[in-house]
C-alpha cells in the first residue's frame, strides 16, 4: 500500500488515503515521487471543474492531481534504470496522476535528473519550463533583434518565459504586481509594469511576441501591439475563439500555452537549457503532501514568485 492524495471536489478539500501501489504497464515506469508540482488543472479540480477528466481519473484510482514530478525509477525501461533520480510529466488530459507515494508514467515522459539540479528544482521546472520551451523555440523562435511582452511575469510559467526570451537576447518587458519587479527584473526582464498603475498595453508600443498568461486580453486588443507577422500567445484559448479564427486570415497570429504533450528529446532540450543556465528554477514554496490544502490555495494567491511544490 502507498499514501497518496484525495481531493474531494464538492468540500473543495484533501485528505491522505492508503492505496495499493499501481503495477506498470509496458513501456511505464514505477516512480517512487519525491516531489511534484501544483498546477491550475489540480487547484480546478480541487474546485469541482474538469469534471470529464475527473471522471476518467477515478477509474483508475481515487488520486486527481498532479501531473509532473522528480523522483527515483523503481522499474527499469529502454533508457532508464532502476535506482536513478528522474523527472517527467504525465499527459494533462489522460495520464496517471502523481500526487502520490508511486506513480506510473511512460518512459518516453522521462528524463534521468542531471547531477545539477536537485529533485525540487527538477519538479519546478518540468511542465512550465517545456512549455517556455515551446512556446519561445517552437511556436515563435525569438531572435535578439526581436521584443517580448510577458502579462503575469511572476508566476510559474511566466518566470520561465522571461528567463529564456532574455537568454535569446530578446528585449523583454514584464508585467506583474509591483511587489514582484526586483523578482522580475532579476529574471532578466529589462523594462517592468506593475498592473495596479499601468495597463498593459502601452499607445505606441509593438511587439513580435506578447505572451498573456492570466489570459486577461484578445487577439482583437492585442493585434494592434503587434508587429507585422508577430504572436499574440494566450493561456486560454476557448476564451477567444474569435480571435483564433480571425488569427488565422492575419499576418499577425494568435496561438496559445496549452502542452499536452512530451518526449525524451524535449526534455533533454530542457535539461540542456538548465544547464547552461538559461533557465533556473523558480520555486515559491514547498508543502509537505499531507499540508495539500495550503499548497492549492498558495498557488491561487496572487503575489507569488515562481512555481509551488508538494514533497511527497
Amino acid at each position: 500500500m502507498m499514501r497518496a492524495l484525495a481531493v474531494d471536489p464538492v468540500t473543495h478539500s484533501s485528505r491522505m488515503v492508503d492505496v495499493p501501489v499501481p503495477k506498470p504497464k509496458p513501456g511505464q515506469i514505477l516512480v517512487e515521487v519525491t516531489v511534484a508540482g501544483v498546477n491550475e488543472m489540480d487547484v480546478e479540480v480541487r474546485a469541482g471543474g474538469w469534471a470529464a477528466q475527473v471522471k476518467r481519473f477515478r477509474r483508475v484510482g481515487p488520486v486527481l492531481t498532479g501531473f509532473e514530478f522528480a523522483g527515483i525509477a523503481r522499474t527499469s525501461g529502454k533508457r532508464i534504470r532502476v535506482g536513478q533520480r528522474i523527472m517527467g510529466y504525465s499527459p494533462v488530459l489522460n495520464g496517471p496522476r502523481v500526487h502520490a507515494q508511486f506513480a506510473t508514467v511512460q518512459e518516453r515522459s522521462i528524463l534521468a535528473i542531471p547531477d545539477s539540479l536537485s529533485d525540487e528544482s527538477a519538479a519546478a521546472l518540468c511542465v512550465m519550463g517545456l512549455t517556455a520551451v515551446e512556446v519561445l523555440e517552437r511556436l515563435y523562435p525569438l531572435s535578439p533583434a526581436q521584443s517580448c511582452l510577458v502579462i503575469g511575469a511572476a508566476g510559474g510559467f511566466g518566470t520561465y518565459a522571461v528567463q529564456l526570451a532574455a537568454s535569446r537576447g530578446a528585449q523583454v518587458t514584464a508585467v506583474a504586481s509591483a511587489a514582484n519587479e526586483r523578482w522580475v527584473r532579476a529574471q532578466g526582464a529589462q523594462e517592468f509594469r506593475a498592473y495596479e498603475t499601468a495597463p498593459a498595453l502601452q499607445p505606441g508600443d509593438t511587439y513580435d511576441l506578447i505572451i498573456d498568461t492570466p489570459a486577461h486580453l484578445s487577439f482583437h486588443t492585442a493585434a494592434p501591439s503587434l508587429n507585422r507577422s508577430g504572436m499574440y500567445v494566450s493561456s486560454d484559448p476557448t476564451s477567444d475563439l474569435v480571435g483564433l479564427a480571425r488569427s488565422s486570415i492575419s499576418p499577425r497570429r494568435s496561438g496559445f500555452l496549452l502542452m499536452l504533450k512530451t518526449s525524451p528529446s524535449r526534455l533533454t532540450r530542457l535539461a540542456e537549457l538548465a544547464g547552461k543556465g538559461s533557465l533556473h528554477a523558480a520555486i515559491d514554496s514547498v508543502f509537505d503532501i499531507a499540508e495539500a490544502d495550503k499548497a492549492f490555495d498558495r498557488y491561487a494567491t496572487r503575489g507569488k514568485q515562481g512555481r509551488v511544490l508538494l514533497r511527497i
